[in-house]
């Protein structure tokens, strides 16, 4: 729908004004182009689209990826640029934190669970992925912990598998990315081990394991209740 008004709000404005095919192509087109793309992501609750962006700017896919670019690797914003497929959100810059917490007088941020992280891990290195490949990576029902971090948004349902049971694939969320101060998943930095296993590896052979007997992996023991409820 934004990309929509968007879009409309572009036809109009180019009645009025023609601008060029490139706007931005000075010295300062970057940071020009980076300052409206803030804007533009500020005032699009959802997200606004890449597409969309080159639209109303009047310049080519492109060139908004060279201002993102430019953006990720800028120092002294205010804001952060996070990449989900290929919408944009905006969200306060992480190095602000401290000063907005103290500004609205909130406590610190309430702190991830060990399984809520290890939870999140996996499904943020191998998304799409199924609660029962991340019940087979850890060795415990982790239903509790996903429907938590599903409530808080760092989880979302992707759909479906097209195997036996059709089970649900879980990936993680634009907040997820606030969260962890990413611009995109490809910023996710290398894998290393949980619990003395190799992550990759683990779900990796996991994966192969359950597929052998579709969603039919070896019971998994509870999660400690406590643990399940500080995700």
């Amino acid at each position: 729908m934004t990309d929509k008004i968007l879009s409309t709000a572009y036809r109009e404005d180019v009645n009025q004004t023609e601008l060029p095919l490139d706007s931005f192509a000075g010295p300062d087109g970057d940071a020009q182009l980076a300052a409206i793309i803030e804007s533009l992501a500020l005032v699009s609750e959802e997200g606004v689209s890449i597409a969309a962006i080159a639209e109303v700017t009047v310049t080519s896919v492109e060139r908004v990826e060279a201002a993102l670019l430019w953006h990720d690797e800028a120092e002294h914003r205010g804001v952060a640029l996070h990449r989900h497929a290929d919408t944009i959100t905006v969200s306060s810059h992480p190095a602000a934190g401290a000063y907005i917490r103290r500004l609205l007088k909130l406590d610190r941020e309430a702190k991830l669970s060990q399984a809520a992280l290890e939870t999140l891990a996996i499904v943020a290195y191998q998304q799409p992925v199924t609660r029962g490949e991340i019940d087979a990576v850890r060795g415990v029902d982790s239903s509790g912990v996903l429907a938590n971090l599903h409530n808080r948004g760092l989880v979302e349902a992707l759909g479906r598998r097209t195997t036996v049971g059709a089970p649900i694939e879980y990936g993680t969320t634009v907040e997820f990315l606030r969260l962890f101060a990413l611009n995109s998943l490809d910023d996710l930095p290398a894998l290393g081990l949980v619990d003395g296993r190799d992550l990759d590896s683990a779900l990796e052979a996991a994966i192969a394991g359950a597929g052998e007997h579709g969603e039919m992996v070896p019971p998994a023991e509870a999660e400690p209740a406590e643990t399940a409820a500080q995700a």
